[in-house]
């Protein structure tokens, strides 16, 4: 058995957080937990993001007649071929001084911000594939299942967190999160899954091997970087508040167009090799979910972890890298 088939498990696994069809209780007891672990964004962007997430909703309405016929359409290649065109190097740095300076509406503005915002929206249709041929039941189960899994807790916990006051539930989770049991638990799941997957590896290595192909994009596109740091890391030492702030930015201005033409040959990469080899996997599967009804095969999906991944490359196009010890 080789290691890369619990590995990836552990990462499909992962994406269960991501589900937008989790309902009910389990919504809320899933976005609390989400909360706790993951808060990575500035409230300034989020309130512009969540702005411009409003206002395309209501400006994207369709008929019930045109909504069918799209969903029919869905398909991981489908939504991950609708990726919008990347933003020019001076948009992406135009975001980047808006967001480094706090100016909401610049933000709000922003082209960038706009295409996030798509991308997110594709992102999520591309998730909600999994679940469409699942009943409310199933979807209930998985949820359960997933948050028990990730946090640890128990059925019960879960429940009771559900029932606790807005004020109370931040610590009641804090107080009953079990990092090393969901650990324990999520690779358990993945080394049970992993015996009947086997016949799959050779798949899953020529899959994993695209991903490290990824991997070297990056990697050149990081060697570059580090050289450009070095002209900016002496005084960036030195600095602090606006001041380090303004360095960052010029260090950017020469890293942008490195880190965009990289996540679009990464992007490529996903969509025209990655993804017909998860399509493979994914045919293969059918057998093997009809044969185990459990949640691993129920959400175990190589097209959706490549999609899912395809449409995370650009957050790397906002990224400033610094390479500390050197």
């Amino acid at each position: 058995m080789k290691r890369i088939v619990i590995l990836s498990i552990i990462l499909l696994l992962a994406q269960m957080p991501a589900h937008a069809q989790l309902g009910g209780l389990i919504q809320k007891a899933a976005a609390k937990t989400t909360k706790v672990l993951e808060k990575k964004a500035d409230s300034v962007i989020n309130s512009a993001i969540d702005k411009q997430l409003d206002k395309q909703h209501q400006s994207s309405q369709t008929t019930a007649k045109q909504e069918a016929a799209q969903e029919e359409e869905q398909s991981y290649a489908a939504i991950m071929r609708k990726m919008p065109a990347l933003p020019t190097a001076q948009q992406l740095c135009s975001h980047k001084e808006a967001e480094m300076n706090e100016q909401a509406l610049r933000l709000l503005a922003s082209p960038v911000t706009r295409f996030n915002t798509q991308v997110l929206s594709l992102a999520t249709q591309a998730v909600s594939i999994s679940t469409n041929n699942m009943d409310s039941a199933q979807v209930m189960d998985a949820a359960y299942k997933w948050a028990q899994l990730s946090t640890g807790m128990t059925k019960e916990e879960l429940d009771h967190l559900a029932t606790l006051p807005e004020e109370e539930q931040d610590a009641y989770i804090a107080a009953h999160y079990k990092p090393g049991t969901a650990e324990a638990a999520m690779t358990k799941e993945a080394v049970d899954a992993s015996k009947y997957l086997e016949p799959l590896q050779p798949l899953i290595d020529k899959w994993d091997a695209v991903g490290r192909k990824v991997d070297q994009v990056y990697e050149e596109a990081d060697a570059k970087c580090k050289k450009a740091y070095m002209k900016y890391s002496p005084m960036l030492e030195k600095a602090s508040g606006k001041e380090r702030n303004q360095l960052l930015l010029k260090y950017y201005k020469d890293i942008v167009e490195w880190q965009r033409t990289a996540v679009q040959d990464v992007l490529k990469i996903r969509l025209n090799e990655q993804l017909p080899i998860a399509e493979e996997i994914e045919a293969k599967m059918v057998k093997i979910r009809a044969e185990h009804k459990d949640l691993v095969s129920a959400l175990l999906n190589y097209p959706q972890l490549t999609a899912s991944m395809y449409f995370a490359e650009v957050s790397r196009l906002l990224d400033i890298p610094e390479y500390k010890g050197n």
